[in-house]
């Protein structure tokens, strides 16, 4: 039995826990020792009681490792455990790391090195959107890497938005890899997973999502980045248990402002209030690491996605790849609904003059066309 063998399936006991299952690594010195004690040796362990003692002894009546690796093959998911080499080291040095953590897709060191965790609510709102996707494109220009939950809303905004601009992102889901929630975002993690990132979980691959299950994936999401980045939430919101695990973890915690009549932004002035760092532009957190873009020659690029989610056709793909990043913010703006100077101005913090002169940019290349009554609209594809 290899200790990656053994550690499989202490994860897959139910209820034991990585807190549980440390606490035992550390009593016995392996996972082998662990599944041959006996029940008077694990009960010395704290947290052990008699029942939880008899499954482990019983473990191989109880949870069939063999299974689970059948299941993991069909389903074209590694396992890497906290014994193997390309463990990630930030998760590593955490006090409850994952023991096992199933992914399509591969990370690199320099994943866990040079990212931010971008979190926020499943009910997003065309500003938070918005924003996310700003903010998302600035951090991805500078190399690093966008670390989320696969949620809808912020995250599955933060995902797309790094896919769109060339970047790597890695989606830390709540369930097992055979059951991605929300299944709208299946297709989203196989174009993750595909030479651009991973998509991770730590449970076993049948496990279905649950209310404990995605606290627990929040350690993971804030633990494996430098800084988490909360976008737009409300005051009871699950990217404020992201935030509030991410200070015990030592990370930095960044919060936008938004507007304040929307209960949406009240979780993010919450967070500022107690200490999160006001951030307004992605260049807050790229200063405070003292990052310089890093490009990563060997990416390869994607189609670019708009917020709905459909592909442009190369011209316009072309056309937007030469934006700076005014135009750029102001095209997906657009995109978004927002159509008259007021609410362009509103939407995306510009001054009038350089709004102005973006939308004149737009309109010579042929994306934006200006019509009756101060609107603007964009140039359907070719």
């Amino acid at each position: 039995m290899t200790p990656q063998y053994a550690i499989l399936a202490l994860n897959l006991i139910p209820s034991l826990g990585s807190i549980r299952i440390g606490r035992l690594l550390e009593f016995f010195g392996s996972a082998e020792l662990v599944l041959h004690a006996d029940e008077t040796m694990l009960c010395q362990v704290r947290g052990i009681g008699s029942e939880m003692a008899a499954a482990i002894r019983g473990w191989k009546t109880l949870v069939n490792p063999d299974k689970e690796l059948e299941l993991a093959e069909q389903a074209g998911v590694s396992i890497t455990t906290i014994f193997d080499a390309n463990y990630p080291t930030a998760l590593r040095d955490l006090p409850d790391p994952p023991l096992v953590l199933y992914h399509r897709g591969t990370w690199t060191e320099a994943d866990g090195e040079k990212s931010v965790a971008i979190v926020g609510t499943r009910r997003a709102s065309a500003y938070g959107r918005l924003v996310t996707r700003k903010m998302t494109n600035e951090l991805v220009e500078c190399g690093v890497t966008i670390i989320s939950g696969l949620a809808k809303g912020i995250d599955t905004e933060a995902h797309e938005a790094a896919l769109a601009s060339r970047g790597r992102t890695i989606a830390i889901i709540g369930s097992g890899m055979n059951h991605i929630y929300p299944e709208s975002n299946i297709p989203l993690s196989y174009r993750i997973a595909d030479g651009h990132g991973a998509v991770v979980s730590e449970f076993p691959m049948n496990m279905l999502p649950s209310k404990t299950t995605f606290p627990m994936r929040n350690r993971i999401v804030s633990g494996w980045s430098r800084a988490t980045l909360v976008v737009e939430a409300p005051n009871r919101s699950g990217s404020l248990i992201t935030a509030n695990i991410a200070n015990e973890q030592g990370r930095l915690v960044y919060a936008v402002p938004g507007p304040i009549d929307r209960p949406s932004s009240e979780g993010c002035h919450t967070l500022i209030r107690e200490g999160a760092i006001l951030a307004t532009s992605a260049r807050h957190i790229i200063d405070d690491f003292h990052w310089q873009a890093s490009p990563d020659p060997e990416q390869q690029e994607l189609p670019l996605f708009d917020t709905k989610g459909i592909t442009s056709t190369a011209s316009t793909t072309a056309s937007l790849g030469e934006l700076d990043s005014n135009d750029l913010l102001v095209y997906h703006t657009l995109q978004l609904g927002f159509n008259t100077i007021d609410t362009l101005a509103v939407s995306t913090g510009l001054p009038t003059n350089e709004l102005t002169a973006s939308l004149v940019r737009l309109q010579m290349r042929r994306l934006v066309i200006p019509e009756p009554g101060g609107y603007f609209r964009l140039v359907p594809p070719a």
